[in-house]
């Protein structure tokens, strides 16, 4: 099974190996391990000029260290993002840590403390909530409430971004470890699936030089939501459109993602949903 990852499956072998003592700060290694600002953002942009639009004013739920708020605004000066959070201590690490590299840059990126369901409305090209994070909304009403949130921050014509994934190997628990450079190995790890709920817990853990261990770095609590449940919300929050960009290449190669009514079910499957105001 792919760990979850956005959107890439093995890109971890080109990677700059970390270099100590800084590379030992969770959040470094979490970018490390599982993100990639250019890929994303590129995806991004093309599923907004594609809606007819160009990509200009981005809001990114969920945002945690700011990473792709910030690659976005660095693209050029016309652009500007918002990133909303509702944890102090991972806004706090982006503040010192992501914005002093931007210069300028910095001034047309803002950091929002709150709920994503109250997040900031500013007629944005783009709102877009990766890696999973929204399942952390794990009740319907909660979930539509905030997609409705979402579709009114939307310029008309603006896309939703949401990534999922799932297969019968994403219902069980398991170990997967991928070894990141430097005598570094990150490790995905599902504890436990409810098949009544779809309750998911998982944690992040990181093996470093030495011997020493970064032990549940990070904890997910999440619902493993299906496709066509998203989409039947989508639809009841407004979206005008709502359009499944699914994986087509087997687990172990990279990504590439075509638009797919239907598709066939394997052990771990990789998809966004792309929704239209």
């Amino acid at each position: 099974m792919a760990t979850p990852r956005r959107p890439t499956r093995s890109r971890a072998a080109g990677r700059r190996a970390p270099q100590a003592p800084t590379a030992w700060d969770r959040h470094r290694l979490y970018e490390q391990a599982v993100q990639d600002a250019a890929t994303e953002l590129a995806l991004v942009e093309q599923v907004v000029r594609r809606a007819g639009r160009t990509p200009r004013r981005l809001r990114e739920d969920f945002c945690g260290t700011a990473l792709l708020t910030a690659a976005w605004v660095a693209a050029g000066p016309e652009r500007t993002a918002d990133g909303v959070d509702l944890d102090p201590e991972v806004l706090a690490w982006a503040r010192a840590n992501r914005l002093p590299g931007l210069g300028r840059a910095a001034g047309r990126l803002r950091l929002h403390e709150r709920d994503v369901r109250q997040g900031p409305r500013g007629r944005y090209d783009a709102v877009i909530a990766l890696n999973f994070s929204w399942q952390v909304l794990q009740v319907r009403a909660d979930l539509l409430a905030y997609l409705r949130s979402a579709r009114r921050a939307l310029a008309p014509g603006g896309v939703l971004l949401l990534d999922l994934y799932g297969g019968w190997l994403a219902q069980k628990p398991l170990v997967e470890r991928r070894r990141l450079g430097g005598g570094v190995t990150y490790t995905w790890e599902q504890d436990d699936f409810d098949p009544i709920s779809h309750r998911l817990r998982c944690a992040i853990h990181f093996d470093l030089p030495g011997g020493r261990r970064l032990r549940r770095a990070f904890r997910y609590d999440w619902r493993l939501w299906s496709l066509p449940e998203v989409t039947d919300l989508l639809r009841e929050a407004g979206f005008a459109a709502v359009e499944v960009l699914w994986d087509v290449e087997p687990p172990g190669v990279e990504p590439r993602y075509r638009l797919r009514r239907t598709a066939r079910n394997q052990g771990c499957w990789l998809a966004y949903l792309v929704a239209t105001r």
